[in-house]
């Protein structure tokens, strides 16, 4: 293939990229001493350099020196003179001035924006921080603001992990949460600002578009003109994730390309020239980007298609893989966090993965012979199915590390969800750009909107009905880096070298690990039937135990049944090879329940739910509502009974105690007994053991593993050690020791952080 032959500044790029990301692995002063080295070394060649003819293999040496000094010295520049400034004051109160840049979230409960800091503690300063508060801010895009705020990290102020990569990937360092009694004034309102005014048109736009396409049809219709996505349903978003076309709901080439033909044709209809449509069209480019709320992907095809007329207009050949590399330096040069944002990540190893395998696309379709009536539509549609498919296999191929290593799972009906759902997105777009310009005709604007409300109402209806089925493969199993690392490395080495008439070899590495794929998964089925992993989390008073068997998972939620408790149960789930969950296990009712798996719905794929006997009149009317959202949302329920032995994952046995509740507590205490094989699992409520000594009871705890919480009220006194002890060395299943702990003999009161897990055969 060799990918980068005669392409020396590609080459230099793709090594600015790599140092930025590099860069940002080491401390301020290692990068300082590689920048000095660097530009030593970089005056030393230039010097070498003029005194002779520079030929290309001296060529290369020194574009990629110039663009790894760059990438070193603008990352080392981004750390020091704006990192550091506010780092410093984490931990304290700060005085700042800072004008807003993005609103993520406002609502009663609490508001999270982004903010550009122009003073800090009287001090001039260009940082980016998150601001967040515990109800509804009153401030919008572009309004300027003072006021005292506590600096905090930003690991400190998220409720989920995920979020602090989002927030460093837009730049943001620190968080700002508000102080008691610090002073917050306006200093001038953004409304008048022009990015205000954009958002706002964006805005009117597409509740025009959404009111002459009603419903969630008109919603994904705005995400896919627009790219107003936070309107959708996450059960819509959910849905498109699943069955891998998660891309079409965040604008890139794909969506530009099509809108760019479409307004071409359309000029050349009235007979203008090639010149002033391509000058149109650019125009059309950078007002669609401005538009739509420059994201890195549009950003990245709005450059590339740039180079592309401007290659034409200069008479120059147009090398695809130079523009990509090219553009994805400058993106770093401007903002060197774009390297943790997903979008830049996605669009620029997508891209670089269709161009890669574009020689194989193109001499397969040579293959298919052209033909007239009806074998010409059948080969015109064959080379259209072989196109669309190798264009999903070469960008699934090539963002598979950041499925890998960010995401944790992949569908496997991305190549045929792809076929079905790209041409009727390419007709969704066509009609729907028109049904944008109409809206000023409401008459038109409704005739166009019908034949586009009904194909998006059919990718809706498509998605929810592949959606369930079981197709998603996770990629966090034990062997997964020993067969994806060896396919990486092979398929960049046959990418680079040149192959000749052996082109198709390339795609032996994939064909190789599809195989070791279904062997090694077929094997570790069949090992995982004769275990069952338990995880107990605990988060202070929250906890959380999951069941795994292979890929089948159990959520039994001990906690106060907030939403943030079980995305962290299905987060933990996705870490440990689940990529959904077959069970939710409630124990006791919690009046937040309702909302809280209504959501969670949602956004996961949840397929039965097991809920508990109601004992009082208040937990009867929290399982009505319930039962309410599982018909909404088609989930299964099961009521099942105190003390009755559950079937799990055909061989397991769980038993849920009767909760009981003393004046001292409104929450429950509870026992509950996990088995399977010969080994059990007992999890007791923290003062459970005072509850039925008051009572006058004796409950003898037998089992392998004894988990004593923090579920409820501390007991006011030690309580007895139990027979059933936890072990010294927890071992799971590949037989390395996961953590060692000691348990204490004074007390059978042990409130254990984090996360524990034990494998029970």
């Amino acid at each position: 293939m060799a990918i980068f032959r005669n392409r020396p500044l590609a080459i230099a790029c793709v090594v600015l990229i790599l140092s930025v990301a590099g860069s940002f692995l080491l401390s301020a002063f290692l990068s300082l001493i590689l920048a000095c080295t660097l530009l030593f070394l970089l005056i030393v060649f230039g010097i070498l350099f003029g005194l002779r003819r520079m030929r290309y293999a001296q060529l290369i040496v020194l574009l990629v020196a110039v663009f790894l000094a760059l990438g070193v010295g603008r990352v080392l520049i981004e750390r020091h003179y704006v990192n550091e400034k506010v780092v410093s004051h984490i931990g304290g109160e700060v005085s700042v001035c800072f004008e807003v840049e993005e609103v993520y979230s406002r609502s009663s409960y609490g508001s999270t924006l982004r903010v550009e800091l122009s003073e800090l503690n009287g001090s001039p300063c260009h940082v980016k921080a998150i601001l967040i508060t515990d109800d509804f801010t009153p401030f919008y895009l572009c309004d300027r603001v003072s006021g005292k705020f506590l600096c905090s990290a930003l690991d400190e102020s998220v409720l989920y992990e995920d979020q602090t990569t989002t927030y460093v990937a837009d730049g943001a360092y620190v968080a700002l949460t508000s102080v008691e009694n610090g002073e917050v004034r306006l200093l001038e309102s953004g409304n008048g600002s022009f990015l205000s005014r954009l958002s706002d048109f964006r805005e009117l736009l597409h509740h025009r578009l959404v009111s002459v396409v009603n419903g969630e049809s008109g919603e994904l219709l705005s995400a896919l003109v627009l790219g107003t996505r936070s309107a959708l349903e996450k059960s819509t978003v959910r849905d498109f994730r699943r069955i891998g076309i998660s891309h079409l709901l965040a604008l890139s080439g794909l969506h530009l390309t099509i809108l760019l033909g479409i307004a071409d044709r359309f000029l050349s209809c009235f007979g203008i020239g090639k010149r002033w449509r391509i000058l149109c069209l650019t125009v059309f480019a950078f007002g669609y980007l401005l538009l739509t709320g420059f994201s890195y992907s549009m950003f990245r095809a709005v450059l590339m298609l740039t180079l592309l007329r401007l290659s034409f207009l200069i008479k120059e050949d147009y090398d695809a893989f130079t523009a990509l590399c090219s553009v994805g330096a400058f993106m770093a040069l401007l903002t060197p966090c774009a390297i943790f944002d997903l979008s830049f990540q996605m669009t620029m190893l997508a891209t670089f993965g269709i161009l890669s395998f574009g020689k194989l696309q193109a001499r397969l379709t040579r293959w298919i012979p052209q033909a007239k009536g009806i074998k010409g539509v059948a080969s015109y549609a064959l080379r259209a199915v072989i196109s669309s498919l190798l264009i999903t296999f070469s960008a699934t191929a090539a963002i598979l590390p950041v499925q890998w290593l960010t995401f944790g799972e992949i569908s496997l009906l991305a190549p045929a969800s792809n076929l079905l759902m790209i041409p009727l997105a390419t007709v969704a777009l066509a009609v729907g750009l028109l049904t944008l310009l109409l809206l000023s005709i409401p008459a038109l604007a409704s005739v166009a909107a019908l034949p586009v409300g009904a194909i998006t109402a059919l990718m809706l209806k498509l998605a929810s009905t592949l959606s369930p089925t079981d197709c998603m493969l996770s990629l966090q199993y034990d062997f997964v880096p020993y067969v994806l690392v060896p396919f990486f490395i092979i398929t960049a080495l046959l990418l680079l070298i040149d192959l000749k008439k052996l082109d198709f070899m390339v795609l032996s590495p994939m064909a190789l690990t599809i195989v070791a794929f279904v062997i090694c998964l077929s094997v570790s089925h069949h090992v995982g039937k004769a275990e069952m992993t338990l995880i107990y989390r605990n988060a202070g008073s929250n906890e959380g135990i999951l069941l795994i068997q292979n890929d089948t998972a159990l959520i039994c939620d001990v906690s106060n049944g907030s939403y943030t408790q079980l995305y962290e149960d299905l987060r933990l789930l996705k870490e440990n090879c689940a990529t959904e969950v077959e069970i939710l296990m409630l124990t006791h009712y919690h009046s937040r329940q309702v909302t809280s798996i209504s959501r969670f719905c949602d956004s996961a794929m949840l397929r039965s739910l097991w809920l508990p006997t109601p004992t009082t009149q208040e937990e009867r009317e929290v399982l009505i509502e319930l039962l309410n959202v599982a018909e909404r949302k088609h989930i299964p329920v099961t009521v099942y009974e105190h003390n009755s032995a559950l079937t799990v994952f055909q061989s397991g046995k769980i038993v849920v105690s009767e909760p009981l509740f003393e004046k001292r507590s409104i929450e429950p205490a509870l026992h509950l007994e996990f088995s399977f094989g010969e080994q059990k699992a007992v999890y007791q409520s923290a003062a459970l053991s005072e509850y039925e000594r008051h009572a006058e009871k004796e409950h003898l705890v037998t089992g392998n593993y004894l988990f004593l919480s923090s579920h409820g009220p501390v007991p006011h006194e030690a309580v007895a050690p139990q027979v059933a002890s936890t072990p010294d060395e927890v071992v799971i299943a590949s037989e390395k020791v996961l953590l060692k702990y000691e348990t204490p003999l004074d007390t059978a009161h042990v409130l254990y952080p984090n996360v524990k897990i034990y494998v029970l055969e």
